[in-house]
């Protein structure tokens, strides 16, 4: 079960398995604490040839109290002890009182002090063994404790002048002073740094090591693991409103996400909005290396961050009574990034969360998550059509029969009728009819992946516009936002 352990102090003894989880075992007596009934020596041939895994002092350490107890009956089974009386057992565990302890040894087990543990049959040698773990205070105490320490899963980022906080394991939320007092007080598994100017930062350990390191900034190994930000803030948190979330497009700095995120806390009347951080790096490059491996289904690391990211939002819907709607603005390539993580999700966890795309990457499709998410793109943003380049093709065309007065039907078999017209060389009417019929049918296939897609008409300032801010997604955002605030005012109405 456990990889490696050692002792922090007289009380505590730290264990550490085969993924690096650290826990802590503290209370009860030191042959429990070290899973060594026997207290057999640390660095013996029984220790090692039984599994210890580090010491306290002089005692072994074992992962599991089977490994120490097998260790304590290699150890009474050796040429030394096996031809020995009871008393020179009790030479090796109370020198100054061997008689002493060989006559408790005797009561216990029920044997003659004066036999040798190789005339012992199978009864009386398993009551010598029990005898010994008794006599080593291998007993309860009711104190005992064992626990697996939870890591700093993320930092979130609140707003300006507001200190940050970190999330614990899935749904713990803890100021730093609080995560500060959990490390110090062994409940929680990261490392305290203290940094120039008396700054004090929370990092996850570096590399697993097993040490209790306190150290300044500079000594720090440079591959060590940050902390990464799961969420930045903006807004102050009212006591009955949506979950509002935000995650952008690419070449977005800090800035200009937060900047989105304003404008969505302001039509939400500076409600909080929980903005989920995907920066802009090496000049926009990595951004569209990313959108590329994503378009071809590659998962990259931000794909785990947003799925932690919407588990984390529908935790605190739980934990709300009234269980507020988790709703979601996306732009650009927040929406391939959603797209991937809802994968990751339960069907059940994918059906609480509603998200809205402004100029998506990709088309968030019907039934992937809950049925009020929706796809806006403008009819100036062309984003969509490298993304998404079928569909918003046909949504275009739609769209624009629609400004010129014509049916959805009238649409599908125009653009039916001119497939047939370019793709055909025979006159043959049959031919040409049966093949503008699969047209059709192709199209209206085509057309149910578009049931929660809607074109926008676009800002009156530009023939090209793909900024989250553009009018034209803010008057949406706006109308989304006053309708869930609308549906928590008055629930009945609804």
């Amino acid at each position: 079960m456990y990889k490696f352990a050692y002792k922090f102090n007289d009380d505590i003894i730290f264990y550490f398995d085969a993924c690096g989880n650290k826990y802590v075992a503290s209370g009860g007596n030191l042959a429990w604490r070290i899973n060594n009934p026997g207290l057999v020596r640390s660095h013996s041939h029984f220790s090692r040839a039984n599994g210890s895994i580090g010491s306290c002092g002089r005692y072994a350490i074992f992962s599991h109290p089977q490994e120490g107890r097998q260790a304590l009956i290699a150890w009474l089974q050796s040429k030394k002890y096996f031809n020995s009386i009871l008393k020179t057992i009790g030479e090796h565990y109370q020198p100054n009182a061997a008689d002493a302890f060989a006559d408790q040894l005797s009561s216990l087990a029920k044997v003659s002090p004066e036999s040798k543990i190789k005339s012992l049959n199978r009864l009386e040698f398993d009551r010598l063994v029990m005898a010994i773990e008794k006599l080593c205070d291998y007993t309860s105490t009711d104190n005992e404790s064992l626990s697996l320490l939870p890591k700093i899963t993320a930092k979130i980022e609140n707003g300006e002048g507001q200190e940050d906080t970190y999330l614990i394991g899935d749904s713990v939320v803890l100021s730093k002073e609080e995560a500060i007092n959990w490390i110090l007080s062994h409940r929680l598994d990261a490392v305290i740094v203290h940094g120039k100017n008396e700054t004090v930062h929370l990092r996850s350990r570096p590399s697993h090591c097993i040490w209790n390191i306190k150290m300044h900034e500079a000594m720090l190994p440079p591959l060590e693991v940050q902390i990464d930000t799961l969420i930045r803030t903006f807004g102050k948190e009212a006591e009955h409103q949506c979950i509002w979330a935000f995650i952008n497009g690419v070449s977005n700095t800090k800035g200009e996400a937060l900047a989105s995120a304003e404008l969505i806390s302001k039509a939400a009347k500076n409600e909080i909005v929980l903005s989920m951080p995907n920066d802009t790096d090496f000049f926009g490059l990595k951004d569209g290396a990313a959108c590329i491996a994503l378009k071809l289904g590659i998962d990259t690391p931000i794909v785990q961050w947003t799925a932690k990211f919407f588990r984390y939002l529908l935790k605190k819907s739980e934990v709300h009574s009234s269980h507020p709607p988790v709703i979601i603005f996306v732009h650009s390539q927040g929406a391939i990034i959603s797209e991937h993580a809802l994968e990751l999700l339960k069907s059940n966890e994918r059906n609480k969360i509603r998200i809205f795309t402004f100029g998506g990457g990709s088309f968030i499709a019907p039934g992937k998550c809950h049925p009020d998410s929706h796809n806006y793109a403008s009819a100036a943003d062309l984003v969509c059509s490298l993304g998404s380049p079928n569909l918003r093709f046909l949504a275009m065309q739609i769209y624009l029969g629609n400004k010129e007065g014509k049916s959805q039907e009238q649409v599908i078999y125009q653009l039916a009728f001119q497939d047939a017209m370019l793709d055909l060389d025979s006159t043959d009417l049959k031919v040409f009819e049966t093949y503008l019929r699969q047209r059709i049918k192709h199209y209206n296939q085509e057309i149910a992946q578009l049931a929660n897609v809607t074109i926008l008409d676009p800002d009156t300032d530009c023939k090209w516009k793909h900024e989250f801010k553009s009018d034209c997604y803010q008057k949406k955002v706006k109308s989304k936002i006053d309708e869930y605030q609308n549906i928590l005012r008055n629930p009945k109405a609804n």
